[in-house]
């Protein structure tokens, strides 16, 4: 059973209260969101993180992805694919990118915005919105199982 992480970074590993900055100075990565993403992942029984973030369109040798690499990586962490999307169409790169690796069975979606992802009802029912990954809720009001059982994990370790 393959899981799968689609993972936006910034509203999910920062907020506007980040005070740490990347090295070209935009809003930075708040350890404590990461590790919290590492453990209910962990918790899942682990997974792939596939980057749906703006941040998938940088360079991976610009020293802000480099930055993005190295936080995960503190976490034993890493980033297996990319979506491929434009025009504010996260949904359909998703979608895509699902029907390109049929092996992800299950899946959450974590973004602080929702985009087009209510055309798509089963992208909807996995879609997690956060305010930092440590406030989460559901888009959907039926969530699909691994939504909630993700979420679950999420609460339990942003309450260390």
């Amino acid at each position: 059973m393959g899981f799968a992480v689609f993972l936006d970074v910034d509203g999910v590993l920062n907020t506007r209260t980040t005070i740490k900055q990347t090295p070209y100075g935009y809003t930075g990565i708040d350890d404590a969101r990461v590790e919290i993403l590492a453990h209910a992942l962990e918790k899942y029984g682990g997974g792939d993180i596939v980057l749906s973030s703006d941040w998938k369109e940088l360079n991976p040798k610009h020293d802000d992805y480099v930055y993005l690499v190295s936080k995960l990586k503190k976490y034993g962490l890493e980033i297996s694919g990319q979506t491929f999307d434009s025009n504010l169409e996260r949904g359909k790169g998703i979608k895509e990118y699902l029907e390109q690796h049929s092996e992800i069975e299950e899946f959450v979606i974590l973004d602080d915005m929702t985009f087009d992802f209510e055309r798509y009802k089963k992208l909807w029912e996995r879609l997690l919105l956060t305010n930092g990954i440590e406030n989460v809720k559901f888009a959907s009001r039926t969530p699909a199982v691994e939504a909630i059982v993700f979420s679950d994990y999420i609460y339990m370790f942003s309450q260390r």
